[in-house]
């Protein structure tokens, strides 16, 4: 499981889960693009294998119906979570995940729309 951490997020969530739950994470800050477009953001997610991770659920959303494939989306619903509560989330979506895929399950053209409130679904896009 590798995820890249969109710049509507924490640069120290993706360091708190390389740290803290050895996962592959990286944040778009650190990859050179802060200020690329979305699509860019996607097609980076989807060149590297890595989950993207994002609060901006709207534009995402519509970008995904213009790919064929991508490596899957986290959506955080709240855009305006501390970095506190964006870490419990992701913590939250990280073991969502894994149920996934013991049940044989990838990310693979499917999002997670995940809630402080710890509601959680899956859904295939596009």
């Amino acid at each position: 499981m590798r995820f890249l951490i969109d710049e509507d997020l924490s640069p120290a969530v993706a360091r708190y889960l390389c740290q803290e739950l050895y996962i592959d994470a990286v944040a778009v800050r650190d990859r050179g693009l802060l200020g690329k477009s979305d699509l860019a953001v996607l097609e980076y997610a989807f060149n590297e294998d890595r989950i993207l991770v994002t609060a901006n659920i709207r534009d995402f959303e519509r970008f995904v119906q213009t790919v064929e494939v991508h490596g899957g989306i986290v959506f955080l619903e709240e855009g305006d979570l501390l970095r506190s509560e964006q870490i419990e989330i992701l913590k939250e979506a990280v073991a969502a995940i894994q149920e996934e895929i013991t049940t044989s399950k990838d990310m693979i053209n499917r999002v997670l729309y995940i809630s402080i409130s710890g509601a959680k679904r899956f859904e295939s896009l596009p």
